[in-house]
């Protein structure tokens, strides 16, 4: 019987299940992928094929529902697996906020693969709840995604207040509360419809299962389509891993109770230490969003901080390689205490200040690790004490414009991290007469597509924008184009494209043109590049047919495995 008893207890016995046929305490695993069909060609236990169903879940994903109070939970085979589920899940056209800091795999799954699927992506600040009711297009906006506390700058979205304006407009809220966990936020109290975890994490705790997991308020058709991409996709959990994952969440709340109360020792002994600019921890009353954490997490703040390191990325590099009791090591969320330099993880496209560094906190005596990054810290330079980041100043011949500023903070607030993270990038040259400019590098695949969606933003949230301008830099185009369409091809490329990826160490280069079909070659930094399909596709391609109408598609000859220094790199970051 569950009834009556807390969350600790239900999850320290596992629910308080035992096996029915032996009486073990320790739940049975179920490796077979089929199951007996009776003589009359039903299945008597309901159960088909392991894609669809295992028992092994079933217990861990009770547990988590109950955990969460929620009506149902699905594991996947990754956070990652989880996460996508519930945005492909969602159908083309549909309008996604997205909080601005989250995890960087989402952020780039998102603006790799779901954006050229269609749907249609923001990125918002999800702390600030006036933002989050101008972004909702009633009628278009069918998701919120809020991560909180969000990796790996910690800031706390109020909850109660997202899910309050999305729900007015019939948004649907998933939460990712990796970080939180059920033993310090429970969202679906606060209103969220679905709460999501990478498992991985604290869940599990023991850094030894990839799984994912997504729980839900109610059985809806959502949440049968959901269901039903898992099944068919495929992205389902192994029984073992299943089995022990449902045996590290039976010590989730010590876990998580100690290494948040070891993280606030840490954060508050190193809050104004002169070798740092920040401490970034909701449990410190310094934290813009402190209140909100304190009124929606109990029991603590999680066992997650962030450092920024006085002296920029070369002395956050020093402290990282100098600890000697925290372990470099991706992840967060288990035993051992880990240290990592986000900016050089995530590369190119991480918006993350380049001296931050991610401490995920074990169970190690706090004391120690205090000790270890004191001994860190000292081998860096004590210039630059306290205070934050230097705010960004505009361009000096934006300087003074009211109308320039609020352009350039929707733009940096709503645009640039998506067209960031598929490998280009804009910034504001002009505002003159309500047309705004905008220079662009990298990737045309990042920014065309984006171009029509920044007007629109732009015309919506800035009184006096009427048109949005993209240029590339380098020359104008030569007016009076020659007849030889290869010859025009060539000089698009060269005068448009070229200047723009040449800023990620790249070239495109014509190989001929025959029948209306362009073939291309990508070199240097293109090479081999994982976006280098949205780059042809959504770019290139769209930018040839726009100029030349006789161009009917562009054809890619790049040996991509041969690729020694890409940009964007395909392998297994």
């Amino acid at each position: 019987m569950t009834d009556g008893l807390s969350r600790e207890t239900l999850a320290a016995q596992a629910l308080g299940e035992t096996d029915q046929a032996s009486g073990a305490l320790s739940p049975a695993i179920h490796p077979s992928t089929i199951y007996e069909r009776s003589p009359d060609g039903s299945y008597k236990s309901g159960l088909a094929y392991t894609r669809a169903d295992n028992p092994t879940y079933d217990h861990a994903e009770r547990l988590l529902a109950a955990l969460e109070g929620g009506v149902a939970c699905m594991l996947f085979a990754s956070g990652s697996a989880a996460a996508t589920a519930v945005f492909q899940s969602l159908l083309p056209g549909d309008h996604v906020l997205v909080s601005r800091i989250l995890y960087w795999g989402i952020r780039k799954w998102l603006a790799e693969f779901a954006v050229s699927w269609g749907l249609d992506v923001e990125f918002i600040d999800t702390t600030n709840l006036a933002q989050v009711t101008a972004a909702i297009r009633p009628g278009r906006t069918r998701l919120l995604w809020v991560e909180t506390p969000a990796n790996p700058m910690w800031d706390v979205t109020d909850l109660a207040g997202v899910a309050e304006i999305a729900h007015a407009s019939d948004v649907r809220v998933a939460v990712d509360s990796t970080a939180a966990t059920p033993v310090l936020t429970r969202p679906i109290e606060f209103g969220a419809d679905l709460v999501v975890h990478s498992a991985t994490k604290y869940l599990n705790g023991h850094s030894d299962v990839l799984a994912g997991a997504v729980v839900t308020a109610r059985a809806d058709p959502f949440w049968e389509r959901i269901r039903s991409w898992r099944r068919s996709a495929g992205a389902v959990l192994g029984p073992f891993e299943a089995w022990l994952l449902q045996r590290g969440m039976r010590t989730l709340f010590v876990r998580v109770q100690r290494s948040s109360q070891s993280a606030l020792a840490i954060a508050r002994h190193f809050d104004r230490h002169q070798a740092l600019t920040a401490v970034l921890y909701p449990g410190l009353p310094s934290h813009p969003n402190h209140e909100v954490a304190a009124r929606q997490m109990t029991g603590g703040f999680s066992g997650m901080l962030s450092l920024r390191v006085a002296g920029g990325e070369a002395n956050a590099m020093t402290v990282a390689g100098a600890v000697r009791v925290f372990k470099r090591a991706v992840s967060l969320g288990g035993v051992e205490s880990l240290i990592e330099h986000r900016r050089s993880t995530e590369g190119p496209s991480s918006p993350v200040p380049d001296d931050l560094l991610r401490l995920s906190i074990g169970l190690e005596a706090p004391e120690d690790l205090i000790a270890d990054l004191d001994a860190a810290l000292e081998k860096v330079s004590k210039a630059g004490a306290a205070g934050g980041p230097v705010p960004t100043s505009l361009p000096s011949a934006l300087a003074g414009s009211d109308l320039a500023a609020a352009v350039v903070a929707v733009i940096d607030r709503s645009a640039t991290p998506s067209i960031i993270a598929r490998g280009g990038s804009v910034r504001v040259v002009a505002v003159e007469g309500g047309v705004v400019t905008l220079e662009a590098s990298g990737s045309p695949g990042a920014v065309l597509p984006a171009a029509s969606h920044i007007e629109a933003l732009l015309r919506a949230e800035v009184p006096g924008v009427a048109e949005v301008r993209v240029v590339w830099p380098g020359p104008t185009p030569t007016p009076g184009s020659p007849a030889d369409l290869t010859e025009r091809v060539r000089r698009i490329l060269d005068s448009e494209v070229n200047p723009a990826v040449a800023a990620h160490r790249g070239r495109v280069t014509l190989v001929d043109v025959a029948e209306g079909r362009v073939r291309i070659r990508l070199e240097g930094g293109c090479q081999g590049c994982s976006l280098a399909e949205v780059t042809i596709r959504q770019g290139v391609e769209r930018l040839l047919r726009s100029r030349l109408p006789e161009i009917i598609g562009v054809v890619d000859t790049t040996d991509h495995v041969a690729g020694a220094d890409p940009f964007f790199a395909p392998g297994k970051r």
